[in-house]
């Protein structure tokens, strides 16, 4: 009889769980957002239809909105919370620069470490070839540009 009450427990917490992840939300799934950063259980979603190019000469400046899914504990998520963020394109250095609330330029080592940058680099690849339909660095297989098409 215990036995029988300890797998009755058992299938409740399974249950349980299943039921209260069944109704979280996947931006996996969101064909207007799109993966360009992630960070100890942390992805940051770009908006797609947020891109705005802030200046049409180079470095041409294009900002976005995104926001961040937690990975480890998707029901914790602020969906409604949205970041700014924007990118510096120098085309004939092929030089990316990240761009700050003042508007300063901080460099971005495609082949640093994170805190060099290297993590936002793919990411500065993906919100160009979003906004342009071109390659920036070049640097990547086919499937990665197509996957974020």
């Amino acid at each position: 009889m215990a036995l029988k009450k300890i797998f009755f427990v058992v299938i409740l917490i399974v249950a349980g769980f299943a039921m209260a992840t069944a109704g979280v939300r996947d931006p996996h799934s969101d064909k207007n957002l799109v993966n360009f950063y992630a960070h100890q259980g942390y992805e940051y979603f770009l908006k797609k239809d947020t891109l705005t190019l802030e200046s049409e000469e180079s470095p041409y400046v294009i900002s976005f909105y995104y926001m961040v899914y937690d990975n480890i504990r998707p029901e914790k998520t602020n969906w409604s919370k949205e970041n700014k963020m924007a990118f510096a394109y120098d085309v004939e250095e092929r030089k990316v620069y990240f761009v700050d609330d003042n508007g300063n330029l901080s460099f971005l080592n495609p082949n640093g470490t994170i805190a060099e940058g290297s993590g936002y680099a793919q990411g500065a690849e993906i919100v160009y070839y979003l906004a342009f339909g071109e390659k920036f660095y070049g640097t990547y297989d086919n499937d990665f540009y197509n996957s974020i098409e």
